[in-house]
């Protein structure tokens, strides 16, 4: 909430959602079930195997499963710095095109 007030205050609310884009491909593909589309269970979290100490994905739309399920099994460090790396490219994909589109259409 604290960015999306500095974002629109600031002027630079299209940079913000830059920032935001792996949040918002999160909410686009949780659609269905957040709206009833499709069932959706009580919790949306990865299982975790006790006895590998590996994460599971589900599928319950969330980026996190989809993660899992197109990478494989993985640990909650590996996970995570997948994610990390996934949320940067984003970032640095929007930059680019916000460079390129700059000027185009203000």
């Amino acid at each position: 909430m604290a960015m999306a007030v500095v974002g629109i205050l600031g002027h630079f609310s299209e940079t913000l959602l830059v920032f935001f884009l792996t949040q918002v491909c999160n909410f686009l593909y949780s659609c269905p079930r957040l709206f009833k589309i499709i069932p959706c269970p009580r919790h949306r979290l990865p299982r975790f195997d006790p006895k590998t100490g590996l994460l599971t994905g589900t599928k319950d739309g969330t980026l996190v499963n989809l993660f899992l399920r197109y990478f494989g099994k993985c640990s909650e460090k590996s996970l995570c710095i997948r994610l990390l790396i996934f949320q940067a490219l984003a970032c640095l994909l929007c930059f680019w095109l916000r460079h390129i589109l700059a000027g185009w259409y203000k």
